[in-house]
Formats: C-alpha cells, sequence, structure tokens
C-alpha cells in the first residue's frame, strides 16, 4: 500500500519495467540484482519498498545506501527526502562535517544512511561509531562503477558487518568483476533485467570526422545545435581542458566537471547547470555518473576505452519518456568500437554537417561498391584465353572477398 500510495503522489501514472520487477521481488523478501539503462527509474525502484519498511520508533540504522559520488549521495537524499521527508536520514559524503557528524552520532543513531564507501568505511569500521549490525537492507547503487574504480576493498568488510540483511544491487550493467562478489553475498537472488525491454526515446547521430580534427567537428556540431542542456563527454583530463578552452574561445555559454575540481567547487557548479546557467557541459565518465539533469543532447568527443560506458554516457538523455539526441563523432581508430555497438543494438544513423545543418547521409548499396572495386582490381587481359569467363569470375569473387574482410 506504501508503494501505490507514494507512486501516486510523485505523479507516476504506473511502474516502470524495473520498478515493477523489483517490487515483486521485495515482497517476496529476496536478495535482488537490478539491471535497467540509466533513467528508467532505478532510485525509486529501491527507495520506495525499503522506506515503506522502515520502523519508525526503532532509532538504529535499518537501511544503509552506498553510492560511489558525492554527487550521487546528495542526489539520492534530495529524491528520499521529496518522497518521504518523516525518517530520520544521515547523508555521508566529502563535505560532511567530521566534528559534527561525531557529536550527532554519540547522541542518537539514523534510521537511514546514504554515504560513499570511502566515508561509510571511515565511520564504522575505523571510528566504530556508525552503527550498521542492525540494518534490514543495504543497497548499492551504481554498483559497476563502485566495481570499475576498485572500491570493492572498502565494500567487503563493511558488507561484514551487517550479518542479516537484505541485499539490494543496481546498475546499468554486470560487469566480469562483479560476479564473484554476487555470488559471494547475495546466495539466492532475483535477477531483474529489462535491459532489452528498456525503450529509451534516443536519436544516435553519427558524424564520421573524413579529414578534420575532432575539434573541428565539433564546432561544427555547436554552430548548427540550440540545445536545452548538452554534455560533451570527454575520456582524458588534458583533452577536457582543451575543449571547454576551445568552446570558451568560441563564445559558447560552457563549463565543464572533472575530477581535478574540488568537491566545493564541483557542487557549485553542478548546482548552476541545475539552474540552467550554461548551455554545454563538458564532463568526463565518472563525473557525470548518475547526474538526474534534463539533458537534451549528448556529445561524444570521442569513444571510451570501456564500451560499456557509452550506454551510461547516452543515458544522460531520452530519460523517463523525455526525448534525446546522440551525437558520436567517429575518427578511423574508432570504426571497430563503432561495429560493436552496432551489434549490441545502437542504430547509428550518419549525418553530414553542410551548410544547411545535418543532413541524413544517403546509404550507399555496400555490395554494389564492393563489386565496383573488385572490377577495377582485376584486370582485362589482353588476350582472351580458354576458361577465360570462369578465370576472370573466380578473380572478381576473390577480390570481393579480400575487401569484405577489410571492410568487416
Amino acid at each position: 500500500m506504501y508503494i501505490e500510495t507514494k507512486l501516486k503522489e510523485l505523479k507516476f501514472d504506473k511502474a516502470t519495467p524495473i520498478q515493477e520487477g523489483v517490487f515483486k521481488a521485495f515482497s517476496q523478501n529476496k536478495n535482488i540484482v537490478g539491471v535497467a539503462k540509466t533513467g528508467t527509474g532505478k532510485t525509486h525502484a529501491y527507495l520506495l519498498p525499503v522506506l515503506g519498511k522502515i520502523e519508525k520508533d526503532f532509532e538504529q540504522v535499518q537501511a544503509v545506501i552506498i553510492i560511489p559520488t558525492n554527487e550521487l549521495v546528495n542526489q539520492v537524499y534530495d529524491m528520499l527526502m521529496m518522497t518521504d521527508d518523516s525518517f530520520d536520514v544521515m547523508k555521508i559524503n566529502a563535505l560532511t562535517d567530521s566534528v559534527r557528524l561525531q557529536q550527532k552520532l554519540s547522541k542518537k543513531q539514523p534510521q537511514i544512511v546514504i554515504s560513499t564507501p570511502q566515508k561509510l568505511y571511515e565511520y564504522v569500521v575505523n571510528q566504530n561509531i556508525l552503527k550498521i549490525q542492525y540494518a534490514k537492507y543495504l543497497v548499492l547503487d551504481e554498483a559497476d562503477m563502485m566495481f570499475d574504480y576498485d572500491f570493492l576493498s572498502m565494500i567487503d568488510p563493511l558488507l561484514s558487518a551487517m550479518p542479516k540483511t537484505k541485499y539490494l544491487l543496481f546498475s546499468a550493467t554486470i560487469n566480469e568483476q562483479m560476479k564473484p562478489f554476487i555470488s559471494k553475498y547475495f546466495g539466492q537472488y532475483e535477477l531483474v533485467d529489462t535491459t532489452k525491454t528498456d525503450v529509451l526515446n534516443i536519436e544516435h547521430r553519427l558524424i564520421i570526422t573524413k579529414y578534420k580534427s575532432r575539434l573541428d567537428v565539433l564546432t561544427d556540431i555547436v554552430n548548427n545545435l540550440n540545445p536545452y542542456l548538452a554534455f560533451i563527454f570527454v575520456s582524458k583530463v588534458e583533452d577536457q581542458q582543451t575543449v571547454f578552452e576551445h568552446l570558451s574561445e568560441m563564445g559558447v555559454n560552457a563549463t565543464y566537471i572533472s575530477s581535478k575540481l574540488g568537491i566545493r567547487q564541483r557542487t557549485k557548479v553542478i548546482e548552476e547547470v541545475r539552474n540552467l546557467k550554461y548551455q554545454y557541459v563538458v564532463v568526463s565518465d565518472l563525473a557525470a555518473r548518475g547526474l538526474d539533469l534534463k539533458v537534451s543532447h549528448v556529445i561524444h568527443y570521442d569513444l571510451p576505452s570501456h564500451l560499456e560506458f557509452f550506454m551510461h554516457r547516452s543515458g544522460r538523455t531520452g530519460r523517463m519518456n523525455d526525448t534525446g539526441i546522440v551525437i558520436t563523432i567517429q575518427d578511423e581508430i574508432d570504426v571497430r568500437k563503432i561495429e560493436r555497438l552496432r551489434k549490441q543494438g545502437i542504430n547509428f544513423i550518419t549525418y553530414d554537417i553542410t551548410k544547411n545543418g545535418f543532413e541524413k547521409r544517403e546509404k550507399k548499396n555496400k555490395d554494389a561498391e564492393i563489386i565496383k572495386q573488385a572490377l577495377k582490381q582485376v584486370k582485362k587481359p589482353k588476350k582472351v584465353k580458354p576458361n577465360y569467363k570462369k578465370k576472370n569470375k573466380e578473380a572478381i569473387l576473390k577480390a570481393q572477398k579480400k575487401l569484405r574482410r577489410k571492410k568487416s
């Protein structure tokens, strides 16, 4: 009943697929591994059932939510308080005043804790002032990000401190590093995987650099866009600075969020972005993960080294029934990655940027093109010998096979 009431209060017409699956598994008291695309309602999928089970009269930690970044801690805390502010909730991140937190914990334990692994480890394991042994629920959100950034060494002893807890893990992907961990702690669990049925309203545009640099192509893209808010993903820190400075020189209303910014400065920039002070934000994979902002366009300045991050990046737009446009800049080195993404279901549409703006490139008949090239390669002999046609046909087929291998 709690879940249904809150869904109505939050003005959700109905639960999303990930929410429906998690609500059902939770009602059966199962450990849960939830896998869904970014922007499909994962946070409320765990918040609503967990909040519905918190005992208001029991003044001990009953639920622990572990999240990889400081910004995400703030974001989930805000979502929780907007959903139900009747619980004693403590958020812990890099901005938390350590002295005040110690004073507060010496008097009273919270009912729900939202924290990064580092800070939770500090107060539970090192200082032993946050008591989590009574916790009934542990949530690991954006879990693949924790494993990617080697947070496992901190999470492992924390889980050992909660002997009677149900585990809920949420992620956009399940990578190989996560599987032994899930097997160790989750035992029998319900896998709720909606990645094949999640439909995001995203158009994937592919811009091929040809003879231009990525920066030149980005300039063309920006000159032909007027986004509500665009995220430009750049993999390398040094390239982020270059792109940001280039946009500033163009007179574009832009900022950047990177690991080099201090936590207070980063928090300030995110708040400014939320208030639409900027039209373009240059971001890294880590800095952007989980940020719940209304993004109309995502631009992949380059492709990430781990292709699962492409999904995370693209999932910044087209969230919760909104439409979005994802633009990927493709250089020669990206061809194989693009093909792998196509095989994973990404429907790239190639565009050219002309004086008229973005124009879909006309599809060429690949087979006709290959045959044409093969015919050029097989020269006609000056004198026609016996079995000429057969040998000529075999030579053309051989040339075609060679060309196809080159293109694959």
